[in-house]
């Protein structure tokens, strides 16, 4: 597994492995929340084509998750999730969709571009 974050200008890229699993979605959530820039930039996730290893049920776990590492004083506002393939973005639409109380907005996209137009503005 690879996991790559990085502060750009105006957001935050975590870029997750080809074929990435539950815990490494967890160590992004850990490592991305730990980073002070977090506090004050959108993000957004890359998924790349392949296999994810995990389930509907994690989907709860990682907002739990989430929910408990975000700081408490945050101004971000906005996650991009960027899918390539169709079951990346329905586990994703599906989280997204777990996730419609948080005060953060998620929101899944297929390209790369949409996703940051959306995340910067």
């Amino acid at each position: 597994m690879s996991l790559k974050l990085t502060s750009n200008y105006n957001y935050i890229l975590v870029e997750l492995s080809t074929g990435m699993d539950y815990w490494e979605i967890m160590e992004a959530i850990s490592k991305l929340f730990s980073m002070p820039a977090s506090k004050n930039k959108n993000d957004i996730w890359t998924f790349r084509s392949a296999q994810m290893k995990m389930s509907y049920a994690d989907l709860y776990e990682i907002k739990d998750f989430a929910i408990k590492l975000c700081p408490k004083d945050t101004e971000s506002t906005k996650t991009a999730i960027v899918a390539e393939s169709g079951i990346q973005q329905c586990l994703a639409t599906l989280y997204s969709d777990i996730c419609k109380d948080l005060p953060r907005e998620i929101r899944v996209f297929s390209d790369f571009n949409s996703a940051k137009e959306w995340t910067i503005t």
